[in-house]
């Protein structure tokens, strides 16, 4: 099955979401140490990588502080916000879905953050109004935290680059084999989304 048949549903929502080409932010919340958890933030420097330039699109890794970004967030003024996060839907591991402001309560993230989820998005409304605000949550395959750490890719970016440039990872990923196979199909969608309308 290729990945557009796989994900047909999610392929048909995003789409819907970005066809418009709103001003998008894309933010990746999440702990790289804690395993699958830092799923949403693997997501977001990929991305980053790759559409840094675009003036309709600001991608952010939030970490597990998003709200330090928050000024960034609010500079920026999207018309749309899709917050990329594990969380538990108490459906298998990998599952993706996508959710309105009003089912994010029924879905929490994985609280590796923090702030609650719910307050950091009232405060991005508060910031930018007429905002839509999404969540793309993933389901866990294992949250186990490490107990030895190493920083990220310290061959390419050392302490002062990660100080001066928050959107590069500071620990190293953590992610299950499944899960790194889940967050590379998710990119590969929405970068042919993306390059559709942007």
């Amino acid at each position: 099955m290729d990945l557009k048949e796989k994900y047909k549903n999610l392929n048909l929502s995003l789409t819907n979401l970005l066809k418009s080409s709103p001003k998008l932010l894309i933010l990746g919340i999440g702990e790289n140490r804690m395993g699958d958890d830092g799923a949403g933030v693997y997501i977001t420097w990929e991305l980053w990588q790759k559409w840094k330039n675009k003036t309709k699109i600001s991608i952010i890794n939030g970490g597990i502080t998003p709200e330090e970004r928050l000024p960034e967030i609010i500079d920026f003024q999207p018309e749309l916000v899709l917050i990329v996060d594990v969380i538990d839907l108490k459906k298998p591991s990998g599952t993706i879905g996508i959710f309105e402001e009003d089912k994010i309560l029924n879905y929490l993230p994985i609280s590796s953050h923090s702030l609650p989820l719910p307050v950091f998005i009232d405060r991005i409304q508060r910031g930018v109004s007429g905002v839509d605000i999404k969540l793309v949550g993933i389901c866990p395959y294992s949250l186990k935290f490490l107990e030895t750490y190493q920083l990220y890719r310290e061959d390419l970016w050392d302490l002062d680059m990660k100080e001066n440039n928050p959107n590069i990872p500071f620990y190293s990923f953590n992610l299950t084999k499944e899960m790194e196979e889940v967050c590379k199909e998710l990119i590969f969608v929405l970068n042919e989304i993306l390059k559709l309308y942007y």
